[in-house]
């Protein structure tokens, strides 16, 4: 071992180990560098011109996916609050019904519900009461079918419990008695 002040050969930086360019070589294409060093071969640029089409590509695929996605949040964001108020909306309707008359009253109760679909209706709640349409299980649900001579067999004759949707999605199917040959 040496004096360990001094560097170990084993530590010193080796020389370049990169091989040396023969600039004598004439520049026949044998594998040699000649002093066009810059020129990429045309292989090389399609595939980075296609590799490039396809990042910006995959980058538009991607920022509209987030469009997309973001515009359905922003649809949807209400959708928990709007199905904690359809029991009130359901309380002022059966408030409604059950008024005896107090002119008061029932015109506050009809205001008030009014008021808050009002509200509602603006950030896309609709409100689902099919009487006379076509029975669509996708909107509705049969609690009972009755015989109806006025009416086409599958027609909605009356609503239960009304529905609600917000934007396209259900929130409540509409509650229904449906008209039944006989």
């Amino acid at each position: 071992m040496g004096d360990p002040k001094q560097p170990h050969e084993e530590y010193e930086q080796p020389e370049a180990s990169q091989p040396e360019l023969d600039s004598t070589d004439d520049a026949g294409g044998d594998g040699h560098v000649s002093g066009d060093a810059d020129v990429v071969p045309a292989e090389e640029v399609t595939r980075l011109r296609d590799a490039l089409l396809r990042t910006r590509a995959e980058m538009d695929n991607m920022e509209k996916r987030s469009r997309r996605e973001l515009e359905k949040a922003r649809r949807f964001q209400l959708e928990g609050l709007m199905r904690e108020l359809l029991p009130v909306i359901d309380a002022l309707d059966q408030g409604l019904d059950g008024a005896d008359g107090g002119a008061a009253s029932s015109e506050g109760l009809t205001l008030t519900r009014r008021l808050l679909l009002k509200a509602l209706e603006q950030y896309g709640l609709e409100v689902i009461e099919p009487v006379g349409e076509r029975f669509d299980p996708q909107w509705h649900e049969a609690m009972s079918m009755q015989p109806s001579e006025d009416a086409e067999p599958d027609t909605v004759l009356a609503v239960l419990q009304k529905g609600y949707r917000l934007h396209d999605r259900l929130l409540r199917a509409a509650r229904v008695i449906v008209a039944r040959n006989d």
